[in-house]
């Protein structure tokens, strides 16, 4: 059995956009859970934001339809209330347009 876990995070750090929710029908829970991670890290690591990256995890955390709580588990564990707080408002979609204009539509 491969590990889905690490697969994904190794395929979000090489990627440069956030895979569209089609590309992973075939995909476990495990393997998107992973690709977020990395992908919101290699996202931290070009932008400096960390609250960008934990805002956009909680956005990919959503549509991706993962469960929240298995998600939030990863920024309780490091005991990071404010990207917590931000993990919180990108899967509720409710960052302020104003600050990061680039992630709305």
């Amino acid at each position: 059995m491969s590990n889905q876990f690490g697969t994904g995070i190794v395929d979000g750090l090489k990627g440069q956009h956030p895979r569209k929710i089609a590309d992973f029908s075939l995909q476990q829970s495990d393997y998107k859970r992973g690709y977020i991670i990395g992908y919101c890290h290699q996202l931290q690591e070009q932008s400096g934001e960390r609250d960008l990256a934990a805002w956009q995890a909680g956005v990919l955390t959503r549509q991706y339809q993962l469960d929240k709580v298995i998600m939030m588990e990863f920024f309780t564990e490091f005991g990071s209330d404010e990207n917590l707080h931000y993990f919180r408002q990108g899967y509720q979609e409710t960052l302020s347009a104003t600050r990061y204009p680039a992630m709305r539509g």
